[in-house]
């Protein structure tokens, strides 16, 4: 037990640095590339803090324990667009514009449809599933790359040359030395989550939970760990652009990039066990819809940006403790 509660810490100690890498060169990069902080959460933080649903769910796959990979996949959504966001919202007001959500959280809420539709009706996710996911998010990211700028505001920082870690200014004139920061970044908060995930898989088997209990509750918390690390510290530095763009990109990048890749390489069936945990995830993203418009409808405003504060994010915090208790009772 003792070796489990120092793993722990240590995980935490990995996760942070992991974090501080990789939030501090997105935001140097997003400077020099001229690139707005929504579109850089959305996809490099996104495929970065996804790296451990990947190895997760892929192990798991290969292993034959289908209802752990898609448990952790359903599971981390739900996390994120609950959990992570809601502490998110608690430090500092998330900020977007109407465009931000027309463009990455129609797309989600699409796609979690889609797939809520594909895992009940058809209880299988083979090949050529994970080829269209694949190419989905390659043409998606590419689209987002090209066209952000125009449609989204670009944000501006007085020296976009200037890399802050552990409170400390660094002078970046390359960008291979922060694509190698990122990647540096990426390492360190998968390296931090496996021995989270690691502990927290020990002390639930020491407790007999199911693969459903705990992929959905502590593995898929573990996993979502880089995100919640991300998006709270982003959250600290006001960069919650970084933050919302990173959790809606997460979720975006699990259900095609992760379950995309897994399938490819072993084809996962889907037992109806999930299907209410499945259709609870699209509950949530849906209810990001109204907690966006909230404060403007009470108000009666008609603003171009849309805001989700403590009281918001307080609601979805409370509903997120009340799907674990359930879960887990």
């Amino acid at each position: 037990m003792y070796i489990l509660f120092f793993n722990f810490l240590i995980s935490l100690v990995f996760l942070f640095l992991g974090t501080q890498l990789l939030v501090n060169s997105s935001i140097t990069l997003s400077n020099k590339l001229n690139i707005n902080r929504f579109i850089i959460g959305f996809t490099i933080i996104s495929l970065a803090t996804s790296l451990p649903e990947l190895f997760v769910t892929l192990g798991a796959s290969t292993k034959g324990f289908n209802d752990f990979a898609i448990g952790n996949i359903i599971g981390s959504n739900i996390s994120n667009i609950s959990l992570v966001l809601g502490l998110t919202a608690l430090i500092s007001p998330v900020i977007f514009s109407k465009n931000e959500i027309k463009l990455n959280y129609f797309p989600l809420v699409l796609l979690s449809t889609l797939f809520v539709a594909i895992l009940i009706i058809f209880g299988f996710i083979g090949t050529l599933y994970g080829l269209i996911a694949i190419f989905s998010l390659f043409s998606y990211n590419i689209y987002l790359l090209q066209k952000g700028k125009d449609i989204i505001s670009t944000d501006h920082l007085n020296n976009p040359n200037i890399l802050i870690f552990l409170g400390k200014e660094f002078f970046i004139s390359r960008l291979l030395y922060l694509f190698l920061f990122l990647l540096m970044g990426a390492i360190l908060l998968w390296f931090g989550s496996e021995i989270l995930i690691k502990s927290s898989k020990d002390i639930a088997s020491l407790v007999g939970l199911s693969d459903r209990v705990i992929s959905i509750s502590l593995v898929a918390i573990g996993t979502s760990i880089p995100e919640l690390f991300a998006s709270v510290y982003a959250a600290c530095k006001k960069e919650t652009k970084l933050a919302i763009g990173n959790l809606l990109g997460s979720n975006i990048f699990n259900m095609l990039a992760v379950l995309g890749i897994t399938s490819c390489i072993n084809p996962i069936n889907i037992g109806p066990n999930l299907h209410l945990d499945v259709l609870i995830m699209l509950a949530f993203t849906l209810l990001l819809f109204p907690c966006f418009y909230l404060r403007n409808l009470i108000l009666k405003q008609e603003n171009i940006t849309m805001m989700i504060y403590k009281f918001e994010g307080l609601i979805l915090l409370i509903l997120y403790i009340l799907y674990m208790y359930f879960v887990i009772v």
